[in-house]
């Protein structure tokens, strides 16, 4: 850069050498006038460039010995070479002046720096961060020798707004600064994965909440619950209800924009006690005149602040009022009704239904009383079967098919019933023959002329068939039916032979007439009477 400047002062001060020669020969072909003198035609300070001196529009005076003067054009060869070194030197000074190696003067210059253009410029601008440093640039090339430094940074990644100051540098040059702002905004960080939906949760007496997922790395997630319905804030959910959950997302990287907060409903539904260990199982017991009290089993097993009561219904019957009293024999339906400790989280529980089966106590007959069959003779009496032994206190007997008059075999029945509804007897009935046979009966006719009996009837002879009598083993013209009825044994109305049907019993009574060979004397016979089936056959 020296070089360069001692060859301008070289070039400029071959100028002036060959202007003031023109000027002197001017000077000498006008007059002969010797030169006394040279001054500085202005007596102002010249503010010079550093480095940088500009000759244009300085003259200096040329004196004459005959007063006159003359103006030359200040040229570089007039400032010695060692005096040129003054414009690298700054502040007000005095440069020797020297015309034809004879005159001289000196000039008062100031020496100040230069000025950058003012083309100068930093190029600012806005972007968005992508991690990678951004910096500001010059909009032009410095001069040469020029540098541009940075005092508080030029290169900047992370996302912000940054002042940037340049300062412009050369030696002699005042040095300039420039400032532009540098704006890296916020990128957006991709949530579109992120994954936070409603859910529906039962309650389980925990702390409950929705997470979202998928969230990127760095990314910090907060939750925030209110009440649905009230917008309240809540510290936590553990109870039935409805929630809105809030979740924050927080990024530690400051690069990128706040991520909008999320929400999602949860919704805790009520829960079902665990009852599948407690059961009302169905009793069947032996009347004593007590009241039962049902237990379910397991008991102890009953979720926490879950209570139960009993009640007691005739069986199947719960639309009345529940019983005072499950002591009498019968069937009831007992109810175990169950009262929540937390209604506001678990599902009422159904009751449990069990049937209770009180049985009537059983009195012992059939060791006390005996009921046997009998066999009599038709006598025209009714006939009956008693049982044998003393019953039980609050014992009744009753019979059936009792007291039959004739011929024919029956069966009775003895009926046992406890005069209490609460008792029953081990034997409800039992049963007897009762056999009433025909009476063998002889007719002895006494014959008048030999004057002895010469028949000796009985009744055995007389069969019934279908609706008929007859004799049997005797000549039948001695005998005349006198008459046949026939009966319902058990209404005893008399019953016409249309009427009766196939295969039923009816009592039969027959009367008979015995006449005598000679038909001189006749005797009416006893009726006789029996049971028959009777046969459409």
């Amino acid at each position: 850069m020296m070089n360069k400047l001692r060859q301008k002062i070289r070039t400029i001060f071959l100028a002036i050498v060959l202007s003031f020669s023109a000027v002197f020969v001017f000077a000498g072909c006008s007059s002969s006038v010797a030169i006394a003198g040279i001054h500085m035609s202005s007596d102002e300070v010249v503010s010079v460039p550093y480095g940088n001196f500009s000759y244009d529009g300085i003259n200096v005076t040329v004196d004459y010995v005959n007063g006159k003067t003359t103006e030359i054009p200040l040229t570089e060869e007039m400032i010695p070479e060692y005096e040129r070194l003054k414009f690298f030197k700054m502040g007000e000074q005095d440069v020797y002046i020297l015309f034809r190696n004879k005159y001289e003067t000196t000039m008062k210059i100031n020496v100040i720096l230069n000025r950058f253009n003012d083309v100068y410029q930093l190029n600012g601008y806005e972007c968005v961060y992508d991690g990678l440093p951004h910096s500001v640039t010059l909009n032009h090339e410095l001069p040469e020798g020029a540098t541009v430094t940075y005092p508080y940074g030029n290169v900047f990644t992370n996302a912000g707004t940054y002042e940037v100051t340049a300062v412009l540098s050369k030696r002699g040059y005042e040095s300039k600064t420039l400032s532009t702002t540098l704006t890296i905004l916020q990128a957006e960080k991709d949530v579109s994965g992120v994954i936070f939906e409603d859910a529906t949760l039962v309650y389980n007496g925990e702390i409950r909440t929705i997470e979202a997922t998928n969230v990127p790395d760095g990314i910090e997630v907060s939750y925030e619950y209110r009440n649905f319905d009230t917008s309240t804030k809540v510290n936590k959910i553990v109870n039935v209800g409805k929630y809105r959950v809030i979740a924050h997302f927080t990024d530690e990287n400051v690069n990128y924009k706040k991520i909008p907060d999320k929400e999602a409903i949860l919704t805790i539904t009520k829960a079902d006690y665990d009852m599948s260990n407690i059961e009302l199982k169905d009793v069947t017991r032996e009347y004593d005149g007590k009241e039962y009290s049902a237990s379910i089993t397991n008991a102890n097993l009953l979720p926490a602040g879950v209570t139960v009561s009993y009640k007691y219904y005739k069986y199947l019957d719960e639309n009345g009022k529940p019983l005072m009293s499950n002591a009498e024999a019968g069937k009831y339906t007992m109810v175990a009704e169950f009262k929540l400790g937390d209604e506001i989280n678990y599902n009422p529980i159904e009751p449990l239904r069990a049937t209770l089966t009180v049985t009537k106590q059983i009195i012992k007959i059939s060791d006390k009383v005996t009921f046997e069959s009998k066999t009599v003779n038709f006598d025209e009496t009714p006939q009956s079967l008693t049982i044998s032994g003393t019953l039980p206190k609050g014992v009744s007997v009753e019979y059936e098919n009792n007291g039959q008059t004739y011929v024919g075999e029956y069966i009775i029945t003895a009926k046992f019933t406890a005069d209490n509804s609460n008792y029953a007897v081990d034997v409800e009935e039992m049963i007897a023959y009762l056999v009433i046979n025909r009476v063998r009966r002889s007719v002895k006719m006494l014959d008048p002329v030999s004057g002895k009996y010469t028949l000796d009837f009985s009744s055995d002879h007389i069969i019934i068939n279908g609706t008929e009598a007859t004799v049997i083993d005797y000549d039948s013209t001695v005998f005349r039916l006198v008459s046949v009825k026939f009966f319902d044994p058990l209404t005893s109305e008399i019953v016409e032979v249309k009427d009766m049907v196939d295969g039923k019993i009816y009592e039969y009574i027959v009367n008979f007439e015995y006449i005598d060979e000679n038909l001189a004397n006749s005797i009416i016979l006893s009726a006789e009477s029996g049971l028959f089936a009777y046969s459409e056959a």
